[in-house]
């Protein structure tokens, strides 16, 4: 969905002080390390995530300039909008266009940690985005769960270890180690979640699935570290 804007001056001013700011703590091997890991951005100038929480402290948040930031596609201003976003201005359809827009683990998990989980309806983006056919759509619902387990009802733990073991033979790593990361803190909600998950890995498990056995080796270590 194609999204405009009315110009004002202010965030104008705000949004060429922010490019210039990232201009001056850019870094280009950071840049192509992170391209040649994968994650890539329609442009990135390596700023390091410290470096951008400064700059997102100069700035009150506001909701136009949040929009602003994120429409120009630039990794730096993306993870700046999650950081300068209003809670209160940030709606569901705000929420699915900005999801479909996410292409990469590094803007996963600033969505998520910087926004997704502290807005009231965060279980709904969660379920639904984990109910999505589109791979990206899915990780962010489960790097989501991880991050709010202990504010979902029992209703929607079930639904999302349901769909965690129904995604579990997906092919895409991403995927893997995002339902690996939401059913090992599922473990930590009490001693009945982690038992159902632990049979429900013993059940589905193929010993010759490299994505399987990563899931339940994640699951098993967690476990560990919680009884010790």
């Amino acid at each position: 969905m194609k999204q405009f804007y009315i110009s004002n001056d202010i965030i104008d001013n705000q949004i060429n002080e922010i490019k210039q700011k990232i201009r001056l703590s850019m870094n280009g091997v950071v840049s192509d390390s992170m391209k040649n890991s994968g994650i890539v951005y329609y442009k990135n100038f390596g700023v390091s995530i410290p470096r951008l929480k400064e700059i997102a402290q100069e700035y009150t948040p506001n909701h136009d300039l949040a929009q602003r930031l994120w429409l120009l596609k630039i990794r730096e201003t993306m993870i700046l909008a999650t950081l300068l976003q209003p809670l209160d201005k940030f709606n569901s359809v705000i929420a699915s266009n900005w999801i479909s827009e996410i292409k990469n683990i590094e803007l996963v998990e600033q969505c998520c940690m910087n926004l997704f989980s502290k807005i009231e309806f965060a279980n709904q983006i969660c379920t639904k985005s984990i109910n999505s056919d589109h791979i990206w759509d899915k990780v962010v619902g489960f790097v989501l769960a991880a991050r709010i387990y202990n504010t979902l009802d029992n209703n929607d733990i079930h639904y999302i270890i349901q769909k965690a073991f129904e995604n579990i033979k997906s092919e895409e790593f991403n995927i893997i180690k995002s339902i690996a990361l939401c059913l090992s803190r599922f473990c930590r909600i009490n001693i009945e979640t982690q038992t159902l998950i632990t049979q429900k890995i013993n059940e589905y498990c193929d010993n010759d699935s490299l994505g399987q056995n990563y899931i339940a080796e994640e699951i098993r270590n967690e476990i560990l570290f919680l009884s010790n």
